[in-house]
């Protein structure tokens, strides 16, 4: 029959229903719940972390270091009254410091020394350019020599005072350091403070005949008092 249909020559891959997908919400969840897991994870984990930190140093309780002045001398000391006021000597400071932990040892960092008369009037510095490492229960000894002509001038009352006071052949000082300290205890527990050293009183005796040498009246040396932030 001639009006009989030839299905041969019809694309039946048009008849074929397109390809399925994969619902893109449930993979975007699954991401989004892999990913709130992860930070939870890693929140709790520095949580963890912390709390064990803490407890360690609770139970370590690490103390600061011990500062001793044992020896201070100045020597050559002349007042300079030529319109600057100045206070020129040689200033050779000798101090000791004590790691008094027996579980932590201790970096103390690199500092500078001031020298004063009076608690807040600076008549020199010196620096300490190396850290200092402190095993447990160790002493180390430091000294520091002071430039004689660093002071900037000092004001006429107190020019005058600490005249005043080297007439009578007793000068008194004050040494003040500030700095960091870092313990450590084990592998991976370490500790950093803010230390702050203060050597108040440290009454030097020129007891020779010309008066222009002095030393430390203390014997044994003087311990400084020392605070951590």
């Amino acid at each position: 029959m001639s009006d009989a249909i030839n299905f041969s020559h019809l694309d039946i891959t048009s008849a074929q229903p397109p390809p399925s997908r994969a619902p893109q919400p449930k993979e975007n969840s699954q991401c989004f719940h892999f990913v709130r897991r992860l930070i939870t994870a890693l929140l709790f984990l520095f949580v963890l972390i912390s709390v064990v930190s803490w407890i360690a140093w609770l139970i370590v309780h690490p103390l600061g270091p011990v500062f001793t002045v044992s020896s201070f001398t100045v020597s050559n000391l002349t007042l300079s009254n030529n319109n600057d006021s100045r206070i020129k000597a040689d200033y050779h400071l000798v101090f000791s410091m004590k790691n008094p932990n027996k579980k932590v040892p201790l970096v103390i960092d690199s500092f500078e020394i001031l020298l004063l008369y009076k608690k807040d009037t600076v008549l020199t510095q010196a620096w300490i350019t190396e850290a200092v490492s402190l095993e447990k229960m160790s002493q180390k000894n430091w000294s520091a020599e002071f430039p004689r002509d660093f002071g900037e001038p000092l004001h006429g009352r107190e020019f005058n005072e600490i005249g005043k006071d080297w007439s009578k052949r007793v000068v008194s000082f004050d040494v003040k350091m500030k700095t960091e300290a870092r313990f450590t205890c084990g592998i991976w527990l370490s500790k950093r403070r803010i230390m702050k050293v203060s050597c108040i009183n440290l009454v030097v005796e020129f007891l020779e005949p010309r008066g222009i040498n002095g030393k430390l009246r203390v014997a044994g040396g003087k311990v400084c008092s020392v605070h951590l932030a």
